[in-house]
């Protein structure tokens, strides 16, 4: 049959255009994201506009749609127009952004007035679009009911699942596909070409029906007529209020459950831009499946409403179930976490799980949902209700999903908490349920009625028994550790669901306090001063110390997100701020950490510190504000929306809001991320601040500082203050030489890292970091390349990166900090060869060094055998990668630089020239260096030493090569000797980072060359 053939068509092509639709919802929130600051609201002003829109656009085709004879027709028009305005969509964003943050928001004064311009015209970029989509609907509806007139329940539960179906693909397309081949501006792009392509194919549609005036049984024929409505039913105009009303709070509940499901599964899952595609899809493809039971059972279903009155009820009781399933999701997401291999085959695994997690939690309440809407709009035009009806359900649906959107983030969450907001949406779907049955379907007082009602009150009573929410649980972080819940010493004195995000503080019985935001830890330290610090401390403490002591005179700093408030706190332990404004996007963040006590209690009371609820960028702009130092600690940037401020973009913004002689301190970490992802971030910083330093606060807390203007000398008697100077030494930052030892080096040491890896700066609209941060931290990968240039035991970051290494003897014990303990063990080894009697204790963790030193002292008591050549080069390469570079040449005496510890008399002369060329890296002498290096490598029985020596030697000689201003050489010796020394994990990214180096320096001095290779 002609006829069903082209409904295949049509149904084909709806698909595409609700992937397409959903690459709309989706994308619009990362570009909106850009201007509101938080993926949580963006996604709250996406979806209510994204529906409101649509709901203008069904009720403006619900009034003209009877009077249009070409309703496909009209429909390939509007898909067109749609895909036309996705093409400009991007460079129309990038002018109202740059028009907007240059020219608008400086003038107003008001945040009440830039926040309302924000949302206002956030609105209006997508209004547009928003309402042709929801033209849509109604109009191929009604266009193809005129093509099979009779089916209602067949065509709209057909439409309503096929649209769905796309949706749900296009919500995986997106974040799976798209954005991590083309970006944001291309996923744009092929929105914009699939409308395209489906308005041409819903043309080609038409023309069909127009060749074909005579078809099957007359259907085709009448397809570009309106449909003569049958007689109205008596009853039309009260049903139809009461279906209106109903489609209203069906849409409602709908998303506060979805968005309310959101937030639960983000404690569970993490906050990633994957997790929310994943449940997105989960509870799309629930409405899906819905539309579809209609289309395939509507021919049998006699009575729509009491259809519908069961799937009101059913999806109540599937969304109180969901509060059970929530509370045991955790545990299936600690059994993932444990079962899996933390791999890439792993975390595809775990998408998969997490997939599954939200379709048990989203799919049976979404599901009923989905039958709703087909089976209210089938009841009125089995009543005579016409083609308007279709657009009006759909408007109706529609506008009560932006009152639930902003009903539950603005109203219920804050007031009652996320499980509470499903709860009572339940309550309301299965009350609603059983009023239709009661009071609108003609079989009233049934037996199913009564078992509704039952089933609704033990429903309720389970829920509230067995879907009790643990804060122990929620608050375990699952996602990161596999850990199901807190320990049971550990008590959760704060849990609260914020607007944004839910926090929580946890007190461990050792006194250590942690806040949480939706199970990730934020900030932990301990309570009280006379416990020893955590290493989080040292970074938020030296987050506030580097301005004050780096800058003229910080007088107007601002903060990047609140956190535990202890970076504020030290910065009030300064009489120099004149005034700290600290930035923070969700006030429970600044409640919960209320809980620090005195630790952070300057950030409240002084009256110097203000408080700024609010996004940074809008903050920022708001009045062109211009501070001495910004110093930004936002979360981890695998959390949702959280990217976005480590791209170039937002870095070109901060700078614009410094002074001349402005400081921007970013904290980035180098857990759970790699080494292209932290490579992309500092390049996006390096664009705008080129003159910029790299410390190392702990084990793997980075700050870098990037400067706008000349340096000055830094003013460390800004830290001596009471009682700052306490508190700094407690951490182990009480003098110059801990800052020194935590700096790992300079502009030119950063810029090579990002060309070892080979990446490109970070960008808003490009968000690599979003995409791959979850899956590096599901790995737990470790960004720590550049740590090695250090540990590697060699000068290269004093000789290439201007770092100061200062002596051990300068240095306070401190467990926290990598480099100290490098200092610590060096001067252990030091102490042992001077005095030829190592003491065990001196080693700590590393005990295995001790029976290498006694060996290494035994070998070079009388001249080097032969035979104990190899051991001997080995346990002498060893030796000196722990102590050549973490000791300067003032504690190298003995040691390297006339060293004590080997008799010197006999030895074979390939030994003398290995002590010879440590000596000269000791002193920090490039052209010895040079020299010596390469005269071992060229000893015949070279390949007799160990192979970790021949690299080492390998090393020296390029670094003294680069030293003595002869860069040009690096290749050669590489070509000459490198390659016959293989690769050792130790000096591996080493070599690859002083060629890279090397090629630079050549390039800088040549540009010419560059150009012609």
């Amino acid at each position: 049959m002609r006829h069903a053939v082209l409904g295949r068509l049509l149904l084909a092509l709806f698909v595409v255009s609700g992937l397409a639709g959903l690459i709309y919802q989706s994308i619009w929130s990362h570009y909106l994201g850009l201007v509101l600051g938080h993926a949580a609201y963006a996604q709250t002003l996406v979806l209510a506009i994204f529906m409101g829109g649509m709901a203008l656009g069904a009720w403006l085709a619900s009034r003209r749609s009877a009077s249009w004879r070409h309703l496909i027709l009209a429909y390939a028009v509007i898909e067109l127009v749609i895909g036309l305005i996705g093409l400009v969509f991007h460079p129309g964003f990038v002018a109202y952004v740059d028009f907007s943050q240059g020219r608008v928001l400086p003038t107003l004064g008001s945040p009440a007035l830039a926040h309302g311009y924000q949302w206002i015209t956030g609105a209006l970029l997508m209004v547009p679009q928003s309402v042709l989509l929801g033209m849509t609907f109604p109009l191929l509806s009604a266009g193809y009911l005129r093509l099979v007139p009779g089916q209602p329940g067949e065509v709209l539960g057909g439409l309503y699942f096929t649209n769905s179906l796309g949706a749900a693909l296009g919500a995986l397309a997106t974040a799976f596909i798209l954005l991590p081949i083309l970006g944001m501006p291309g996923t744009m792009l092929t929105a914009g070409l699939l409308n395209i392509a489906v308005g041409i194919g819903a043309w080609a549609v038409w023309k069909m029906v127009q060749a074909d005036p005579v078809g099957d049984e007359g259907a085709v024929a009448t397809a570009g007529k309106p449909a003569r409505a049958a007689t109205p039913d008596e009853d039309l105009p009260r049903l139809s209020r009461i279906v209106l009303v109903a489609a209203f709070i069906t849409g409602a509940t709908s998303f506060i459950y979805e968005i309310a499901w959101i937030r639960l599964l983000n404690q569970a899952l993490g906050t990633t831009i994957h997790s929310f595609e994943l449940m997105l899809a989960a509870f799309i493809l629930g409405l899906a499946f819905g539309g579809y039971w209609v289309r395939q059972h509507a021919a049998r279903i006699a009575d729509a409403i009491r259809y519908a009155a069961y799937a009101q009820v059913l999806m109540g009781l599937a969304a109180l179930f969901s509060v059970v399933v929530l509370a045991r999701s955790f545990h299936w997401v600690g059994w993932l976490m444990s079962a899996l291999s933390r791999n890439d085959a792993g975390y595809d695994l775990y998408s998969t799980g997490s997939a599954a997690v939200a379709l048990a939690v989203m799919f049976p309440a979404a599901f009923f949902a989905g039958m709703t809407l087909p089976l209210f709009t089938t009841a009125l035009l089995r009543k005579g209700g016409g083609e308007k009806q279709i657009g009006r359900v759909y408007a109706s649906n529609t506008l009560g999903a932006i009152v639930g959107v902003l009903l539950v983030v603005h109203v219920l969450v804050p007031l009652m908490g996320v499980r509470m907001a499903i709860v009572l949406s339940a309550l309301v779907d299965a009350g609603l349920g059983l009023y239709l049955l009661r009071y609108v379907s003609p079989a009233r007082r049934t037996v199913g009625y009564a078992v509704a009602g039952v089933a609704t009150l033990m429903f309720t009573c389970l829920t509230m028994f067995l879907g009790k929410h643990d804060p122990e649980v929620l608050a375990s972080g699952v996602f990161r550790n596999a850990r199901v819940r807190l320990h049971e010493s550990v008590k959760v004195p704060f849990f609260r669901d914020g607007k944004t995000a839910t926090v929580s503080v946890a007190v461990a019985p050792d006194g250590v306090v942690n806040i949480a935001t939706n199970g990730k830890s934020d900030a932990s330290m301990t309570a009280s001063l006379d416990q020893p610090a955590r290493s989080d401390e040292i970074t938020m403490i030296m987050a506030a110390a580097l301005p004050l002591a780096l800058h003229p005179s910080p007088e107007n700093i601002a903060v990047i997100g609140w956190g535990s408030g202890l970076t504020t706190h030290t910065l009030m332990g300064s009489s120099i701020p004149a005034r700290v404004d600290t930035i923070e996007i969700e006030k429970a963040m600044y409640d919960g950490a209320r809980l620090f006590g005195g630790r952070v209690e300057r950030a409240y009371k002084d009256p110097r510190s203000h408080l700024h609820i609010d996004d940074a960028r809008t903050y920022f702009a708001m009045g062109n504000r211009k501070f001495d130092a910004i110093i930004s600690e936002p979360s981890n940037p695998w959390v949702s929306g959280v990217a976005s401020l480590f791209t170039e973009e937002f870095y070109r913004f901060l700078r614009s809001h410094l002074k001349e002689d402005g400081m921007l301190v970013q904290w980035v970490q180098a857990y759970e991320l790699n080494d292209e992802l932290l490579a992309t971030m500092i390049a996006a910083l390096l664009k705008e601040f080129p003159d910029s330093d790299l410390y190392v606060t702990n084990t793997s807390d980075l700050l870098i500082v990037g400067y706008t203007g000349s340096r000055t000398a830094p003013n460390w008697s800004a830290l001596a203050e009471t009682p700052l100077a306490a508190e700094l030494a407690r951490v182990g930052l009480n003098s110059p030489s801990e800052f020194a030892l935590r700096r790992l080096g300079g502009g030119e040491m950063l810029k090579t890292y990002v060309s070892v890896a080979d990446v490109r700066p970070h960008s808003d609209f490009y968000p690599v970091v979003a995409l791959n941060a979850p899956r590096s931290r599901f790995k737990a990968e470790q960004a720590v390349s550049l740590f090695s240039v250090i540990e590697s035991g060699l000068p290269v970051a004093e000789l290439l990166g201007g770092r100061l290494e200062v002596p051990a003897s300068g240095v306070s014990p401190n467990q926290h900090s990598r480099f100290t303990r490098l200092k610590t063990l060096a001067a252990a080894l030091r102490d042992g060869l001077l005095t030829g009697e190592p003491k065990v204790e001196s080693f700590g963790e590393d005990r295995v060094l001790l029976p290498k030193v006694l060996a290494l002292l035994r070998l070079s008591a009388q001249p080097v055998k032969e035979s104990d050549l190899l051991m001997w080069s080995w346990l002498v390469s060893d030796t000196a990668a722990l102590t050549l570079g973490p000791l300067p040449e003032s504690e190298q005496e003995g040691v390297w630089v006339n060293p004590a510890w080997i008799a010197r008399e006999g030895q074979p002369a390939i030994v003398t020239d290995v002590v010879d060329a440590l000596g000269a890296t000791a002193r920090r002498e490039p052209e010895a260096m040079l020299a010596t290096a390469m005269k071992v490598l060229a000893y015949p029985e070279a390949n007799r030493l160990s192979s970790f020596l021949r690299e080492q030697m390998l090393l020296q000689a390029q670094l003294g090569a680069i030293g003595s201003g002869q860069p040009a050489l690096v290749e050669e010796i590489q070509k000459k000797h490198g390659e016959d020394i293989p690769e050792s994990a130790r000096y591996a990214y080493v070599r690859k980072y002083v060629r890279v180096w090397a090629l630079g320096q050549v390039a800088s001095a040549d540009p010419e060359e560059t150009v012609a290779r």
